[in-house]
């Protein structure tokens, strides 16, 4: 699936803040794929009941591409044209989501790793996601010390 694609199939699933485990469904197995084609790891990391952040990794990332998968109310899908693809998140920010994969799956075609891919929820309202993963930073920077304990 390429970019674009991957951009529509994201702004067609309903992701405002408070229902992003959807879209955090989605990008599980859609991620699994990908980690599992290139030996990588894909985890939840619990931001609030029902809410996750998804992380997917390659080796120890020294590198993480981020972003936020709610949107803000109201949803509506996506509709493309011969310029743009429209709909709730487009730019903000499952096209940016759709980017930062299609950039890791072209890194690691090349060979390269030691990259991850976190998305998290709830950066639309109460930033749910990024204080869970601040808060669990070394669990996100290191993963293979966290299933050593």
């Amino acid at each position: 699936m390429n970019a674009f694609e991957l951009t529509r199939a994201l702004v067609d699933i309903e992701s405002t803040t408070n229902h992003e485990k959807n879209v955090g469904n989605y990008l599980f197995t859609h991620l699994s794929a990908l980690t599992a084609r290139y030996k990588g790891g894909i985890e939840r990391i619990p931001a609030e009941p029902n809410r996750d952040n998804i992380f997917a990794y390659w080796g120890e990332p020294v590198v993480t591409f981020s972003t936020h998968m709610d949107t803000v109310p109201p949803f509506f899908g996506s509709r493309e044209d011969g310029e743009f693809i429209w709909g709730r998140g487009s730019c903000d920010a499952k096209g940016i989501i759709a980017a930062m994969i299609a950039a890791a799956e072209k890194l690691l075609a090349a060979g390269r790793a030691n990259l991850g891919l976190l998305f998290v929820v709830g950066e639309e309202r109460n930033s749910a996601g990024a204080i869970a993963a601040a808060a669990n930073s070394a669990w996100v920077a290191i993963p293979h010390q966290r299933r050593a304990h």
